[in-house]
């Protein structure tokens, strides 16, 4: 059960108590579970040669989809696989991501999660993201702090770039790769070291919690990082665009660090790379 007050969600309010989303998002990792690492596993390739859907993908969001609608009949569902609905205007509406990871977890590599946000116009008042194969959930609402296992965590990094490890991702546009390749190999030189680990919302969640001090990548979608940006604002995380503007969730650009003079000189880095 989590510690959050599971009454009121956030300072708008929410029509769904965390610790539904929580359960909710734990029985889709054991849905996933009874499909890792078994062979034969059915998969469709949907747009670039590393965008996967699995059979585990679809048989995840049913669950979510069916779990949410019972519980808030007349929310807007937005998950990632099957036909998109337009993003509401007003109101509430849950974004989600059944299986963020697909090809680490096809390939039978754990570092895969469930995503859920409950949003609120363009921003999320709550999200949770649990990776079911390494046993870990995240989980925020807007107004009372972010946990990790039950634990609260509250980011208080003084990390700067020589000591940080940065982590991106590939983006399924080819035509995004040109930039990824020069920004990777300006923050290589300049940071520790710097990871692809393949879940974008599971590594926003790490930046929350001071396993990784960096993130950022382009090419995204807001199922990828609604969950994750709950999570990472309310550990005290910086997150932005990538220029360092205001982070837009629909642009598919994050920035998101771990304190302010590691977000200043990423910044450079990344606005010297385009």
């Amino acid at each position: 059960m989590s510690p959050v007050k599971s009454g009121d969600m956030g300072q708008r309010g929410s029509p769904v108590k965390i610790s539904d989303l929580i359960s909710l998002a734990r029985g889709a990792g054991e849905i996933l579970l009874g499909y890792f690492r078994k062979e034969g596993l059915s998969h469709e390739t949907k747009a670039g040669r590393a965008n996967i859907v699995t059979e585990a993908d679809v048989a995840s969001q049913k669950w979510l989809v069916r779990g949410l609608s019972r519980l808030c009949p007349h929310i807007p569902i937005i998950g990632e696989e099957g036909r998109q609905q337009g993003w509401p205007e007003k109101g509430f509406y849950f974004l989600v991501d059944p299986l963020d990871g697909t090809l680490n977890f096809l390939h039978g590599i754990p570092f895969f999660s469930v995503s859920i946000a409950v949003m609120w116009g363009t921003k999320p008042v709550a999200g949770v993201v649990h990776a079911p194969a390494l046993r870990e959930s995240f989980y925020a609402v807007e107004g009372q702090g972010a946990y990790f296992n039950n634990r609260k965590i509250s980011l208080q990094s003084k990390t700067n770039i020589r000591e940080a490890i940065a982590v991106t991702g590939w983006p399924y546009n080819s035509e995004l790769i040109p930039w990824t390749q020069r920004a990777l190999l300006l923050v290589h030189k300049e940071a520790q070291e710097v990871r692809i680990l393949g879940s974008a919302s599971l590594e926003m969640c790490y930046v929350a919690a001071k396993i990784v001090d960096v993130y950022w990548e382009i090419g995204l979608y807001p199922w990828d990082l609604a969950a994750g940006w709950a999570i990472l604002r309310e550990s005290g995380g910086i997150v932005s665009d990538i220029a360092g503007g205001d982070f837009d969730l629909l642009s598919g650009r994050v920035l998101a660090c771990g304190n302010e003079s590691l977000h200043r000189e990423m910044v450079r880095l990344l606005n010297s790379s385009r």
